[in-house]
C-alpha cells in the first residue's frame, strides 16, 4: 500500500484507542446531513510531497483531521482537538513499511456552522521514512 494509505490507517488506529469515534467520511442521510452521533472525528484530506535524503526515500504529509459537534457551545468541539493533540502530536505511531521521523500539530481553528453545528480543523504534518 502507498504512505498515504498506510498513514491514514496509522491515525485511524491511534484516534480509536484514544477513545474517539473516527470516520474517513461520516455516514450521511438521504437529505445530505450527517447520520453519525455527534461528536466525531474525520481524518481526511492527506496531502504529500517527497522528502528524499541522499540515501534514504521519504514523504512530508500533511494530514487534516476534522472535528465535528452538536453541542451548543464551541467547548466540545476544542476538547476533541486537545485529545487529538494529546494523541498525536510528538507521537511516533507505527505505519506498515515506514517510519515516521517527526509529527506535530502546525494549525487548529474551530467554527459554527449555519446551523449552529462547530466544524474543527486541525492540521499535523509527518515527516517519514520509508523502510
Amino acid at each position: 500500500m502507498g504512505v498515504e494509505v498506510e498513514l491514514q490507517r496509522s491515525l485511524y488506529t491511534v484516534l480509536t484507542a484514544a477513545g474517539l469515534r473516527v470516520h474517513d467520511a461520516a455516514p450521511q442521510v438521504a437529505d445530505g446531513g450527517a447520520a453519525e452521533v455527534f461528536p466525531y472525528v474525520e481524518v481526511g484530506f492527506i496531502s504529500i510531497a517527497m522528502w528524499d535524503t541522499f540515501d534514504r526515500l521519504g514523504f512530508d504529509a500533511v494530514a487534516r483531521i476534522h472535528t465535528r459537534s452538536r453541542s451548543a457551545e464551541m467547548m466540545e468541539c476544542k476538547t476533541l482537538q486537545g485529545q487529538i493533540y494529546d494523541a498525536l502530536h510528538r507521537a511516533t505511531p507505527a505505519i506498515t513499511g515506514h517510519r515516521i521521523v517527526g509529527l506535530h500539530r502546525e494549525m487548529t481553528r474551530c467554527d459554527r456552522m449555519t446551523d449552529d453545528s462547530y466544524h474543527g480543523v486541525c492540521e499535523y504534518r509527518a515527516l517519514i521514512e520509508k523502510t
